[in-house]
């Protein structure tokens, strides 16, 4: 095993932790708005499509072999086209950073802590994410495990409390809008589901075997962190308010009790969305650093620098929350569309011969 490399479990461990947040509450709301009570179909949907894109990406990985992809890139392709691509990856990953933190400060400011100032919020979110990004994989992946079966616990126990406040006769009918509310869903969906190319980003990391049945299950995973939350939005609030609240699935805890004396258990969910948020952040931190090949730790340090100040001025911008929906609505088919014709574009360099020697250096 290399030094600062990771198992395929604990990969497994950040990516339900890390893209579960995004399907599991980010996408939810504007799912919701785009497919109604059909929301479900298009996850569904998004799985079939998925399971095709996961062969391509499949094919990409082995070709790649463990080694890291810049560096592969490099040896195929001018080095102008691989900066430019490192600069797409960069900026996929800085809104995935952004979008998160943001989210995250606004309902910290909504639920349970209004007063404290944003600046202060995010300062204290992002620094702590940097810290574990500098840490390296090795620690996001053991932070993970351990977080991730608490997780697991409290979201069995919210699907099994909220059963008394379930009418599955709400998901019906079925297609009254037909196949267009669905298709509009699949764009929404798909952006959560793509982010399995972080896969291709630190799949040098990964000692174990990457297998085409494991992409499967990771897609498999998906689908059900991404439908229950939804299905149990639809079931508990009715298409029409759900598609209106900002957190569904944290409305959920709302409904929870513990006999007659037991009330707000919504504080539980904290754990869940700080998790999730720990890791997604400090994740998406860390293959910035890993996709610009910063080695040393003052070249890693003075990048998180940047990104940290440029988040902490884009979180002090006035932005209202239907500002921000609006904005996720335009950015979530581009994260789709996007990830898809990156990989495309993957599988066609692959296919290219090692440049020689001396260009492959330029």
């Amino acid at each position: 095993m290399k030094s600062g490399s990771i198992s395929i479990s604990q990969f497994i461990a950040i990516l339900m932790l890390s893209t579960g947040l995004m399907n599991h509450v980010i996408i939810i709301p504007t799912l919701l708005d785009a497919a109604k009570r059909d929301a479900w179909l298009s996850v569904l949907l998004t799985g079939v499509i998925m399971i095709l894109w996961a062969a391509l990406l499949y094919v990409i990985i082995r070709r790649i072999n463990k080694q890291h992809l810049v560096h592969y890139l490099m040896e195929r392709i001018p080095p102008i086209v691989v900066y430019a691509l490192v600069g797409v990856i960069c900026i996929y990953l800085f809104l995935i950073f952004s979008i998160t933190v943001n989210d995250t400060i606004n309902w910290i400011k909504l639920s349970f802590s209004p007063r404290i100032p944003i600046f202060v919020l995010s300062l204290l979110l992002t620094t702590i994410c940097c810290i574990n990004a500098l840490l390296g994989v090795q620690s996001i992946s053991n932070i993970a495990t351990i977080l991730l079966p608490f997780v697991i616990l409290l979201g069995i126990f919210a699907a099994l409390a909220t059963v008394p406040h379930k009418d599955y006769s709400l998901i019906k009918p079925i297609l009254e809008y037909g196949m267009q509310p669905v298709w509009n869903g699949v764009l929404y969906a798909g952006a959560g589901f793509s982010e399995l190319v972080m896969l291709l980003f630190i799949q040098h990391k990964i000692k174990s075997k990457i297998s085409y049945p494991m992409l499967l299950l990771l897609i498999f995973i998906l689908v059900g962190l991404t439908i229950g939350p939804l299905m149990g939005s639809i079931v508990e609030f009715g298409p029409d308010h759900a598609a209106k609240l900002r957190y569904p699935a944290y409305e959920e805890w709302r409904l929870i009790t513990i006999g007659h004396y037991v009330e707000h258990l919504d504080f539980l969910s904290i754990y869940q969305w700080f998790s999730g948020a720990f890791i997604r952040i400090s994740l998406s931190l860390f293959i910035i650093l890993e996709i610009l090949c910063l080695k040393h730790a003052k070249q890693r340090i003075i990048a998180l620098s940047i990104i940290l100040i440029m988040n902490i001025v884009l979180n002090l911008l006035p932005i209202s929350n239907i500002l921000f929906l609006f904005f996720m609505k335009q950015v979530l088919p581009i994260f789709f569309y996007g990830v898809i014709l990156f990989t495309i574009v993957l599988s066609l360099i692959i296919a290219l011969p090692k440049r020689e020697r001396g260009l492959a250096d330029d």
